[in-house]
């Protein structure tokens, strides 16, 4: 079995175990609306645990996606690493509540917005920059479904606009989109590694 082969694996493997911890959590952790609550939010108190090792696996199968496609893509790919430093990173540095204003926010939520924002924003392009790599390989599927995480990512800036920088409330509805987009980054992931395995 080639690197390829392994990686591609262990990138469906990750998202799988990514998906099962994050339904875990809302189970785990009813105090968070999924309406309005960021999923990052659950790394806060009790149980916050178990939303680090989701980032965890999220960076696995990010970074495993990458070596999957390398071959085939080459340097088209490097985003998904960066994308994958990111979730790693976030999973160690925790968000402030949402409900806390951008001027009262701490060091630490500070970093971890930014961090936030290279996974939650660097995903749709990277995702684009490596279906078109791996295009002569692969065809265009991954370049074509990559607008699914961008369109996701549209619909999360359009809820979170009224914001403001002034902390989410219940009335700013950016957590379904924010799980959209978590749930279509991962299916993205998932396509691009079968269609590893399917030429291998």
């Amino acid at each position: 079995m080639s690197v390829a082969e392994i990686a591609a694996i262990t990138a469906v493997v990750a998202g799988g175990i990514t998906t099962g911890l994050i339904a875990m959590l809302h189970v785990l952790k009813p105090e968070f609306d999924p309406s309005w609550r960021m999923i990052s939010e659950y790394s806060l108190g009790r149980r916050g645990w178990v939303m680090r090792l989701a980032f965890v696996t999220m960076a696995v199968g990010l970074a495993a996606t990458c070596v999957a496609l390398w071959p085939l893509g080459g340097v088209w790919t490097v985003g998904l690493a960066a994308v994958a430093l990111g979730a790693l990173c976030a999973a160690f540095i925790d968000a402030d509540p949402i409900m806390t204003p951008r001027a009262q926010a701490t060091p630490v939520g500070r970093a971890h917005t930014v961090l936030g924002g290279v996974l939650l924003a660097g995903f749709p392009p990277a995702a684009l920059f490596a279906g078109v790599g791996a295009a002569p390989a692969l065809g265009w599927t991954l370049a074509i479904a990559s607008i699914v995480p961008l369109a996701g990512l549209v619909w999360f800036l359009i809820a979170a606009a009224p914001a403001h920088g002034q902390g989410g409330s219940p009335e700013i509805r950016i957590g379904w989109p924010d799980r959209f987009c978590l749930l279509a980054y991962l299916a993205w992931v998932v396509l691009a590694a079968t269609a590893v395995l399917s030429v291998a």
